[in-house]
């Protein structure tokens, strides 16, 4: 599954993300990339997620890089809004978009499988973020529990027990 992150609208929605950003763009931005990686170690399905950030890099001479996993991308001579939506149409169509952009998610609705608003989405980083710090360090990365629950009628005799049933009663 692919996400698609408008980045400096999910900074602001981050209490402890927009008071790094009015002090230092840079550690905002870095700030966000580490949260996405700990919500991408947590979850239980496959992720691949991509940040786009208006203007340029100042360490990349490129349209973007790689922090580990998480695929950043910089917009350089056009606005972010316009990469994130021919990126929908192209390359990455029928992935999430993360904005509360109204404009952009009505224009990307066509092409995402979904858009989450920001408050959403930091509820869900909040809820890895949590899960990142009751891990202990030497422990491998938890996997998802399966369901143990069952299903059927309690009260149903299994079905080798029911056939074997219906042979004695065949007799």
């Amino acid at each position: 599954m692919r996400i698609v992150v408008d980045g400096y609208n999910l900074i602001p929605a981050i209490p402890e993300l927009r008071r790094v950003l009015h002090q230092d763009l840079e550690a905002g931005r870095e700030g966000l990339i580490e949260m996405l990686q700990s919500y991408r170690r947590n979850s239980p399905i496959n992720l691949r997620i991509t940040v786009v950030f208006d203007g340029k890099s100042h360490h990349d001479h490129g349209g973007g890089k790689n922090a580990g996993d998480i695929e950043v991308l910089f917009s350089r001579h056009e606005i972010a809004d316009a990469l994130i939506l021919r990126l929908l149409k192209s390359h990455y169509r029928n992935a999430v978009l993360v904005t509360s952009d109204r404009a952009l998610g009505e224009a990307a609705a066509p092409f995402a499988s979904a858009v989450i608003r920001t408050g959403e989405f930091r509820e869900l980083l909040n809820q890895a973020a949590f899960m990142d710090d009751d891990a202990p360090e030497d422990e491998p990365p938890r996997t998802p529990k399966r369901d143990t629950k069952k299903k059927g009628n309690p009260r149903r005799a299994p079905r080798k027990e029911r056939r074997r049933n219906r042979q004695l009663k065949n007799l």
